[in-house]
């Protein structure tokens, strides 16, 4: 959260609100598929921050996206107030929810895998495969949602242009014929077909940023830690149609 709203010109002191906020957006109750009216508020009030902010950097930029986004112009052409309130909506979501709980899911798939948590806590280099299988073995986006523009064919049947379509990464992500033994947890396979941030011109803007994020903040963990265990009696899921994750994960460290 602090680090997408840094970026964004966020005040500190307003991020926990915001992240309160957010967390009402992506909630569902079980059984609820459409947004509770707690979210639509939230969304609102969202909406409305993110128009006094832009409004505020419009009056007197500074070093931030929000600045940046207000200024932007190619080939003459520049975004509208609705397009950049719109960004910053979609940043606050996708740039902090998914990367909290792929941290929470690397936590948990380790703690259930004794022999890969112990393989990171013996080679710490061992980090970046530690998040690119959690990325792929339980990801924290499951599905996304396209609109079709043309016939797509697929296994023999044909989805016709104008169709929606939801795809299943979650699935895609242990398909036997690009990831063998997809339902193990395995460090040492090859995760290079990995489809959670999407492809093409849908690929995830923050793809880069969300790996760096997990990758710097589980090193410091296995900096600090000589091991740790979780308490899966006590772990909460969050509840999203899209998102999946932790909304409590409690861990007993066993520090150095």
């Amino acid at each position: 959260m602090d680090v997408i709203s840094e970026l964004m010109g966020v005040p500190a002191a307003d991020r926990d609100e915001l992240r309160r906020l957010a967390d009402l957006v992506l909630h569902r109750d079980d059984g609820m598929r459409d947004v509770p009216p707690e979210g639509i508020d939230a969304a609102l009030t969202l909406v409305g921050y993110y128009a006094d902010l832009l409004a505020e950097r419009r009056r007197a930029p500074r070093d931030d996206l929000t600045s940046a986004l207000a200024v932007a112009e190619v080939q003459g052409d520049r975004l509208a107030d609705q397009e950049i309130i719109a960004f910053l909506f979609l940043m606050i979501v996708a740039g902090n929810e998914t990367t909290t709980e792929l941290l929470g899911n690397a936590i948990f798939w380790a703690d259930r895998n004794p022999a890969q948590l112990a393989s990171v806590l013996a080679e710490h280099g061992r980090v970046t495969k530690w998040v690119e299988e959690t990325l792929r073995y339980d990801g924290s986006t499951q599905l996304l949602a396209r609109h079709l523009r043309r016939d797509v064919t697929l296994h023999g049947r044909v989805a016709p242009a104008g169709s929606k379509l939801v795809l299943l990464l979650g699935s895609a992500n242990r398909d036997e014929e690009v990831f063998p033994h997809g339902d193990d947890f395995d460090l040492d396979r090859d995760t290079s077909a990995l489809a959670s941030f999407g492809g093409g011109r849908h690929y995830c803007l923050g793809a880069n940023l969300a790996r760096l994020e997990a990758n710097i903040a589980l090193d410091a963990l296995l900096t600090r830690i000589r091991g740790y265990t979780v308490d899966v009696s006590r772990a909460e899921r969050v509840h999203s149609v899209n998102v999946r994750g932790f909304a409590s994960l409690p861990v007993t460290l066993q520090p150095r």
